[in-house]
């Protein structure tokens, strides 16, 4: 043991971070040179000559560095000689302990290549700031490497290797390196996906597909690669949502960026992950319904709520369950990725609130979201959809038609600005009076109580030219626009702009007995009005597809007999 009259004995401490955290720092055989030297030219006493360790001193909890506390504890040592005072920590915990350790007497000395701290006050003092100093750095540079990784993955980069039928690209700066398109692999990567979903293959023969059938391999890298894939990453590529087009980070969705190819659909992903069984990932639970905030109980007037459902049919029993808790056949025990192409099934049901609730009697039955869409789909076709080229014929002529009503509005909105105009010299008057000289209390009095009257009905004029200022021309072009594209937002359009559409026509979905009846705000169903009357006065107006269509004479005249009316309400 170490007496308190006894000379100093060193120990040495090296460290340099695996994770990179400091690019500044030496290597650790530099890192021993350097020490090495300071040593031979002071001639120290070194005791203890700990191995160099290859680990962030960001969090606690490195193996050395115990080692070192506890030679010092211990009494072996009782001084340290480090490269830097960074070496030691970067993390309040580990920090303390060092400074504990002066504190008690056990620590008498801390010597850098720098400078040296003696167990006083000041030095103490001095090697805490130190130390703060690494944390705080060290903080600083993990902000910066979280904004990156956060700002990629914004921009559709996913962060990391690259999976398999992708190949990170290294002649970018590091940063902003995107993903390029394996063109060999990337192939028989969508080939096995396309097999896995027939069903004609498990997960483990699907590895024995592409091994032996496909003969496939992992890219080829520095110091790993160009074999044979192994089987636990067929689970991995089948986990991976990145073919899909989406991803996760920090349990955040993120898209991935267009230009990379789509190997599947979400759908289809999320049929994979049910094919997998326990083994896949879970499905989120955020799930969305497109009708729901539309619908109305044609019975009660309730609401409707929504039911998901996602369910197989094991190809051994046949037994239907739902495969959203159970990962096995409740009939035969067959797991679901061992079944030989199982039939999964998802769907929506609808359903009024009353009734499901058990809040009133509603003799209403449930319907499928799928039977809804088709109905809606059928009724807008037919009642509202137009063409391209007869959308742009209407929003061109609209502005031609000048009726009585948009005249009024012109000239009212005319009145409105002139008398704000005249309320506003008023009241800048009325200012200007006050402060060109002194008033008594009464008159002061008064002049609050115009001002405020004034103020009152700038704000009233504010807001009749508000009501006044609505674009009619800019809504009426906005409605026909999306009428042109009603075709191709139910067959091809998301469930944002399928709701988008049911929004901007104020759509409401009436459900009876299955059957659904769909109303759209007053304008919306004159101009279904109008072009239903246009249809029956000429079969020329808007022929049944929407392909390629050129208007012709005729077809401008059946619409320009109803394209007044239609403005004019």
């Amino acid at each position: 043991m170490i007496k308190e009259t006894d000379k100093l004995i060193y120990g040495e401490y090296f460290r340099k971070s695996s994770e990179a955290e400091d690019r500044q720092a030496f290597s650790i055989p530099d890192q021993m040179r350097d020490v090495d030297a300071l040593v031979k030219r002071e001639a120290l006493n070194v005791g203890i000559k700990f191995p160099g360790e290859s680990k962030s001193a960001h969090t606690p909890g490195r193996q050395i560095f115990a080692d070192v506390v506890k030679a010092i504890m211990d009494g072996k040592i009782n001084a340290l000689v480090v490269w830097h005072a960074n070496r030691i920590s970067r993390n309040p915990v580990d920090a303390g302990t060092i400074i504990w350790l002066m504190d008690i007497g056990k620590l008498r000395q801390v010597k850098t290549t720098t400078k040296t701290y003696e167990n006083n006050a000041d030095d103490k003092f001095f090697l805490w700031l130190e130390l703060s100093i690494s944390k705080k750095d060290s903080d600083n540079k993990s902000e910066v490497v979280k904004r990156a990784l956060v700002g990629r993955a914004g921009r559709g980069i996913p962060n990391g290797v690259a999976p398999i039928g992708f190949i990170n690209d290294k002649t970018a700066i590091k940063g902003n390196r995107r993903w390029l398109i394996d063109k060999i692999r990337l192939p028989l990567v969508e080939k096995l996906f396309g097999e896995f979903l027939s069903g004609r293959y498990s997960a483990p023969a699907l590895y024995f597909y592409a091994k032996d059938d496909l003969k496939l391999t992992t890219m080829q890298r520095q110091k790993i690669g160009g074999r044979h894939i192994a089987k636990s990453y067929i689970y991995t590529m089948l986990r991976n949502p990145i073919y899909a087009g989406f991803f996760f980070q920090n349990d955040i969705r993120y898209e991935l960026d267009a230009y990379l190819p789509r190997l599947l659909t979400e759908e289809e992903y999320w049929k994979i992950q049910d094919m997998l069984g326990r083994k896949g990932m879970p499905r989120v639970t955020n799930r969305k319904a497109v009708y729901n905030q539309f619908a109305i109980c044609g019975l009660c007037g309730g609401k409707h709520c929504t039911d998901f459902k996602f369910q197989v049919i094991c190809s051994a029993c046949k037994k239907k369950f739902s495969h959203v808790t159970r990962k096995e056949c409740p009939s035969c025990g067959l797991a679901i990725d061992q079944m030989n192409n199982p039939t999964f099934l998802t769907y929506v049901f609808y359903y009024c609130l009353n009734n499901k609730q058990h809040r009133t009697t509603c003799l209403n039955n449930g319907i499928e979201e799928k039977k809804i869409e088709l109905q809606l789909k059928a009724e807008l076709e037919q009642t509202l959809a137009i063409s391209e080229e007869l959308s742009t014929w209407c929003i061109e002529n609209i502005p031609l038609v000048k009726d009585t009503e948009i005249e009024d509005n012109v000239n009212l909105k005319a009145n409105l600005e002139q008398e704000k105009n005249a309320l506003e010299g008023k009241l800048k008057r009325l200012t200007m009076l006050r402060i060109s000289r002194d008033y008594s209390t009464e008159e002061n009095t008064e002049f609050d109580k115009l001002e405020k009257e004034m103020k009152s009905n700038l704000s009233l004029l504010e807001v009749k030219l508000s009501n006044a200022n609505v674009d009619w021309f800019s809504e009426a072009k906005k409605d026909f626009k999306l009428m042109a594209k009603i075709p191709d937002t139910f067959t091809n359009g998301t469930i944002e702009q399928k709701n988008d559409l049911l929004i901007a026509f104020h759509s409401n979905l009436t459900i009876v007995n299955k059957k659904v009846i769909v109303s759209h705000s007053k304008s919306i169903e004159v101009i279904k009005k109008t072009l239903l009357l246009a249809k029956a006065e000429s079969t020329a107006f808007e022929p049944k597809t929407f392909n390629n269509l050129e208007l012709n004479n005729d077809k401008t005249e059946a619409f320009a007999s109803a394209c007044t009316t239609l403005l004019r309400r």
